[in-house]
């Protein structure tokens, strides 16, 4: 690593969001620089859908914006933030780097690189691992990179010294009320004007959902002050003209009193947000936390995404969801007694799943919509994503992956493509997944007026920002 120590003093530190983030404001990156920008470091970040769109993501169209982005730059490091379906996009980013400039030190940080840092740190074209939460390990790796200091002392990274993978020790959370506001100037202007923002009131997850990754990356739960999201509220409505569209935690906890707090600035301000404004949380936390409910009344929003996943209680119990199906419809009862709109997440081919516990779960999404329970809903395949207990031992659960490629483990459709199973399970095979998953489809065109971003048989489901689309544009009414 004595290579990297010895690279002349520049301070720039340029962040690379992929392009298929298409138009949403990504936070992990833009919190990452503005932090180091308070600390004294500049740093650019570079959506690079705004410059190049997400029909075009050739390397040839990759390489040319990052060879303006390093002209104009001339950074020390390049860094990238990877979800595993952006992983393929991720290494082209960081190998096209070092291909325009070898001195530039390229970074792959996020949940995909920390979960699997052995593997991103045996690239070619990448230098430095950052592992878990990203703006503290920033800091000082780009200190020790101006000073020369001894990278083996930084906690939270993965790199390489000859053959050898060093990893230090993981480095503690940080607090959280160190971090500046979130500094959208950061972005191009039309950008921020034209994206999908949404905000964040913690960080973590309290449930411990065994499909889910992200507590092997946050750990446990943190609050961000709620006067941090009003800013950033205020800002985006004013200054912007781009209301924000949603608070996207793994869970809004609305019987806490920061959501209570929220709430009430978000009335006592007179803040506008955006059109049919969401936030994600559990059903089991609607059925016991009423006051939070009454709280949102006034608010401006509107829908409450739940993540149902399935009406079996076999599955749910694999899951470890701690959901009942009893739980789901009295917590679409009580959201629908207070005029909100209930949008449910469900999965098909998660271990324990068959085509007779699938049964449960049409049984249940046809109740819920025939008598007006639920405004919208989306199926999705089971994901056995790195970090889960289904990844690190397929076998015991009976899963075998199909799709080896990661880019095509994603949500994110392209307009024409179909959505297929990326694994099946000793007890449901790919066909029957389809076969349900048709079915389900088949019950949201029934009774839903809305199969522009509903999973429809005719489309089989379409792009994550198409739903946010639709959700600024004011198009799911």
């Amino acid at each position: 690593m004595k290579e990297l120590n010895r690279i002349s003093k520049r301070k720039k530190c340029v962040l690379i969001s992929p392009p298929e983030n298409g138009k949403c404001c990504t936070r992990g990156i833009l919190s990452i620089a503005a932090f180091l920008e308070a600390k004294g470091y500049p740093t650019a970040v570079v959506p690079l859908a705004y410059d190049m769109g997400v029909e075009d993501m050739s390397p040839e169209k990759i390489e040319s914006v990052l060879a303006d982005v390093i002209r104009e730059h001339d950074p020390l490091t390049i860094g990238v933030s990877c979800l595993t379906c952006d992983y393929r996009t991720c290494k082209e980013i960081l190998k096209i780097s070092k291909q325009l400039n070898e001195n530039i030190v390229t970074l792959m940080g996020g949940i995909h690189a920390t979960l699997m840092d052995e593997d991103c740190i045996r690239l070619p074209f990448t230098d430095i691992v950052i592992r878990g939460e990203g703006e503290w390990t920033m800091l000082e790796l780009i200190s020790a990179l101006e000073n020369g200091s001894d990278l083996h002392k930084v906690r939270g990274l993965t790199f390489k010294e000859k053959d050898k993978v060093i990893q230090t020790p993981d480095r503690p959370l940080g607090d959280l009320n160190e971090l500046p506001l979130m500094d959208f100037g950061l972005l191009p202007y039309e950008f921020v004007q034209n994206s999908y923002a949404y905000g964040m009131l913690s960080r973590g997850c309290a449930f411990n959902c065994n499909f889910c990754a992200d507590n092997r990356f946050w750990q446990k739960v943190r609050r961000f002050p709620t006067s941090r999201v009003i800013h950033e509220m205020e800002t985006l409505e004013h200054f912007y003209k781009s209301p924000m569209v949603a608070i996207e935690d793994n869970m809004v906890y609305i019987g806490s009193r920061q959501f209570s707090e929220l709430c009430t600035e978000i009335k006592k301000r007179k803040i506008t947000l955006g059109p049919q404004f969401y936030v994600l949380t559990r059903a089991d936390s609607v059925v016991i936390e009423e006051q939070g409910i009454r709280d949102m009344e006034g608010t401006g929003i509107e829908y409450v995404i739940l993540g149902i996943e399935s009406g079996s209680p076999k599955v749910l119990k694999m899951m470890n969801k701690k959901t009942t199906p009893q739980q789901i419809l009295a917590g679409c009862e009580k959201l629908r007694k207070y005029d909100l709109s209930p949008i449910g997440l469900w999965m098909i081919g998660h271990p324990g799943d068959t085509p007779e516990e699938t049964e449960h779960s049409l049984k249940l999404l046809d109740h819920l919509l025939r008598e007006d329970l639920l405004s919208a809903a989306n199926f999705s395949y089971f994901i056995p994503w790195p970090g889960t207990c289904f990844f690190d031992d397929p076998e015991k659960y009976g899963i075998e992956v199909l799709v080896e490629d990661w880019s095509n483990w994603n949500f994110r459709l392209k307009a024409g493509s179909r959505r297929r199973p990326i694994c099946q399970l000793k007890d449901f095979p790919a066909h029957e997944m389809e076969a349900c998953h048709k079915a389900g489809c088949e019950i949201i065109d029934k009774y839903s007026a809305h199969p522009f971003w509903e999973c429809t048989s005719e489309s089989d489901g379409v792009s994550f920002e198409t739903f946010h689309k639709a959700v600024k544009e004011g198009m799911l009414e």
